[in-house]
């Protein structure tokens, strides 16, 4: 358990756990969870990589601003923390959802460091409407019932233990201001035309059941990128890591380490 501060009065929880010699896996989560999402994922990637995971400005353990921040903090802080790791060459990137932009961005702008990237469930642009939806969701329920509702709208088949367990990595740490602040932190994000720049070898992955980040989400990022590899896995809903871990797992593990 580390903390880094990349800004004056931000600190970014962070943990680095597996195999010190392997190659650097990042894992970064999804909107309104943490790093300890990846609960699933480290069993079977730690033996083989050197896996950093950490908690997003405004989510988990990491510092909760009162003012407005964006994806461009985000990003900043990743990079402030690799270089403090000196993690600069060979990463692998595997996000999740918000993640997956996170990671879209960061390759864009930094593709001398990575070596693949993974990009699950996720968006190249994030329009109004959805911003709008998701804080009215936010605003109008109680946090308990919003946080729970992550779970009935992104796991299928829905799974009471995963959903209790998705539920806590919201209400420990999250008020519903720091829900609100998260949220519109990705309004007006649209990269999608800057994608054909991207030069990194990237697997796109998504639940064919995924009704957060649907299918055509992820074929456009494909077709920004038609280099890329576009994986849909059947049956799967937005929280693939979650509820098609293993079939999440080896595809990932496959095209790592190809």
């Amino acid at each position: 358990m580390e903390y880094f501060s990349p800004e004056k009065n931000i600190n970014i929880y962070y943990e680095i756990s597996g195999n010190n010699k392997g190659p650097k896996l990042v894992f970064i989560h999804g909107l309104f969870l943490n790093s300890d999402s990846w609960r699933e994922q480290l069993p079977a990637f730690q033996q083989d990589f050197n896996i950093l995971r950490f908690d997003l400005l405004g989510h988990g353990r990491s510092t909760k601003p009162k003012h407005r921040f964006t994806i461009r903090n985000y990003v900043d802080h990743l990079f402030a923390l690799l270089n403090h790791l000196n993690w600069t060459e060979d990463l692998f990137l595997v996000g999740h959802s918000l993640g997956g932009m996170i990671s879209l961005v960061f390759g864009l702008e930094n593709p001398s460091q990575v070596k693949k990237m993974v990009v699950a469930d996720s968006f190249c642009f994030i329009s109004h409407e959805a911003v709008t939806d998701v804080l009215s969701r936010i605003k109008f329920n109680s946090l308990l019932k919003f946080a729970r509702g992550i779970s009935v709208r992104g796991l299928i088949p829905y799974d009471e233990e995963i959903a209790k367990f998705v539920t806590k990595l919201v209400t420990d740490h999250m008020t519903k201001e720091d829900c609100l602040r998260a949220t519109t932190a990705s309004a007006g994000f649209n990269i999608c035309k800057n994608l054909n720049s991207l030069n990194v070898p990237l697997l796109v992955l998504v639940g064919k059941k995924d009704i957060i980040t649907p299918v055509w989400a992820s074929e456009m990022i494909h077709e920004w990128l038609p280099q890329s590899k576009l994986v849909v896995i059947p049956n799967a809903g937005h929280l693939v890591i979650f509820d098609h871990s293993k079939e999440f797992n080896n595809i990932v593990r496959s095209f790592l380490l190809k």
